[in-house]
C-alpha cells in the first residue's frame, strides 16, 4: 500500500481514493488491535480461573484421599474388633459349657448387644446391666437383648449423631 503523494501524472480524486483507503485500513487495524487487546485480557482472567479450579481439584483429591484412608483404617479396626468379639463368642460357649457340665441345670449368662461383654467377662472399664429406664432415658429402645453400661454412652452419641442434620455432621459442626 502506498500512501498518496504528489505525482503531477496523479489526479485529485486519485488522491482522495488513496488517502480514504489508508484512512478505512488504519480504522480496521485499529479494531483488530483492540479486539486482540480484549481477546487476550479474557485468555488472561481465564487462564487465572482455570488454575484456580484445578487448585481446587487438587484440594479434594487430597482431601478425598485422606478420608479414603482413614476409612480404610477404620474398616481394619471394625475388623480386629470383630475378630475379638468372635473370640469372646467362642469364650462364652465354652465357659456355658464348663459350667453346664457342673450344674445339672443350664446357666443362662445375659451378652451385651454391642460389644458383647456377659456376665463372666465385663468391659475393660467396667459395667453394670443398663436397666430399660436407663435405656430410655438415652433414648434408645430397650427391645433385642440386654445392654451394658458402657455401650448405653456410647450408642446415646451414635443415637444423637445420626439425629443431628446430615449437613451438621458433614461440616463437622
Amino acid at each position: 500500500m502506498t500512501t498518496p503523494t504528489a505525482d503531477p501524472a496523479t489526479t485529485a480524486t486519485e488522491l482522495d481514493d488513496n488517502a480514504a483507503e489508508v484512512i478505512r485500513y488504519g480504522q480496521a487495524l485499529d479494531k483488530v488491535t483492540v479486539e486482540r487487546d480484549r481477546a487476550t485480557a479474557l485468555c488472561t482472567v481465564l487462564q487465572t480461573s482455570l488454575g484456580r479450579a484445578w487448585a481446587r481439584v487438587d484440594k479434594l483429591n487430597r482431601v478425598v484421599t485422606e478420608a479414603d484412608a482413614r476409612a480404610e483404617r477404620y474398616r481394619h479396626q471394625l475388623d480386629l474388633a470383630n475378630t475379638e468379639r468372635a473370640r469372646l463368642a467362642e469364650e462364652v460357649a465354652v465357659l456355658r459349657a464348663a459350667v453346664t457340665e457342673l450344674v445339672d441345670e443350664p446357666v443362662v449368662a445375659l451378652v451385651c448387644r454391642s460389644c458383647g461383654c456377659h456376665d463372666l467377662l465385663a468391659c475393660q472399664d467396667g459395667c453394670v446391666w443398663a436397666t430399660d429406664e436407663e435405656q430410655r432415658a438415652a433414648g434408645i429402645t430397650p427391645t433385642g437383648g440386654p445392654l451394658c453400661t458402657a455401650c448405653l454412652g456410647r450408642q446415646a452419641e451414635v443415637l444423637a449423631e445420626q439425629q443431628r442434620p446430615w449437613w451438621r455432621r458433614w461440616l463437622g459442626v
